[in-house]
């Protein structure tokens, strides 16, 4: 496993449409994602996309367990989405605040 670079908000591969997978159960994918936890670990990150990291692959991943920069919420268990489609609820919304590994010290 590696902690990889996060890319920074103004990276021109933050505002491409990543790449859907294609190939599942693979020894690229299986790094890719213990790569994404090892980053995000490292970083007290909450989530991690692997454009975050330069990979243009529709992967994402998040966990909340013992987080400094979060440690008032709600355990999350770790979590992989591939290719995921996001369709709402409800038009309900919440307000909060966010943070972003690719935009540093901003909520």
């Amino acid at each position: 496993m590696t902690v990889r670079r996060v890319l920074k908000m103004g990276d021109p591969l933050l505002y491409r449409k990543a790449e859907p997978v294609k190939e599942f159960n693979t020894p690229e994918l299986e790094t890719l994602i213990a790569d994404m936890y090892e980053t995000m670990e490292a970083l007290n990150g909450a989530g991690l996309a692997a454009p975050q990291i330069g990979v243009s692959q529709r992967v994402v991943i998040f966990s909340v367990e013992a987080n400094p920069r979060y440690p008032d919420v709600e355990l999350v268990p770790s979590t992989v989405l591939i290719n995921p489609t996001l369709t709402p609820l409800s038009e309900e919304r919440e307000d909060g605040w966010e943070g972003c590994l690719s935009v540093p010290g901003l909520r």
